[in-house]
């Protein structure tokens, strides 16, 4: 006989069950689509890309020394533990002035200083120096504007809108495509070119 279950378990802890499985045959993924059904296409999905994951082959186990392991399991168990923070957007407390003030000291065009806190710029291709330069004008820390920037692209929150369309979100583009095409005088992409070497 069965125990019922007390709590419903959400999908990344089925998901980081099955990992640990020794097997993630047919078997394995069997029992556990029918032991949570409600998971059963991330159960599939996922057995399929542990399926094509390229394995260690000859690389002995050994090489890895315990004491790495075990520090990378206490960061792991410790972020599981933290309680997710929320990320906080460094550009909500700037006024319609502070923030053509900021494109001013930045040296960059209004439109392009909009694209960077609309999260329309990956957040993989914006250089770290200029990262570094936002974060001290905003007075941010490095961490948390690229944890911001690192977040989905949205539209800024209470902005007017003078369409008869709803606004939407587009697609993200590069720091280059952005430099390219937010107005910036030749001198002003330049600069931010000089960023990325």
């Amino acid at each position: 006989m069965s125990t019922p279950k007390p709590f419903a378990v959400d999908e990344e802890s089925v998901l980081m069950a099955f990992s640990m499985e020794p097997s993630h045959g047919r078997e394995t993924l069997e029992r556990y689509i029918k032991e949570y059904p409600q998971h059963a296409t991330a159960l599939i999905d996922f057995s399929i890309d542990l399926l094509h994951e390229p394995t260690a082959g000859d690389v002995p186990a050994t090489e890895v020394p315990d004491s790495a392991v075990d520090k990378a399991w206490q960061r792991f168990e410790r972020a599981l533990q933290q309680p997710d923070t929320e990320v906080v957007n460094p550009f909500a407390k700037l006024s319609t002035s502070s923030f053509k003030s900021l494109a001013r000291s930045l040296d960059v065009s209004n439109l392009f200083l909009m694209r960077v806190r609309d999260r329309a710029i990956r957040a993989a291709t914006i250089p770290a120096r200029f990262v570094e330069k936002l974060a001290s004008e905003l007075g941010a820390t490095v961490q948390a504007l690229d944890a911001y920037l690192q977040g989905p692209p949205g539209l800024a929150s209470g902005q007017a809108f003078r369409s008869s369309l709803k606004p939407s979100v587009g697609e993200q583009i590069t720091f280059d495509q952005a430099v390219a095409t937010s107005q910036l005088t030749p001198e002003q992409q330049a600069t931010l070119k000089a960023l990325s070497d």
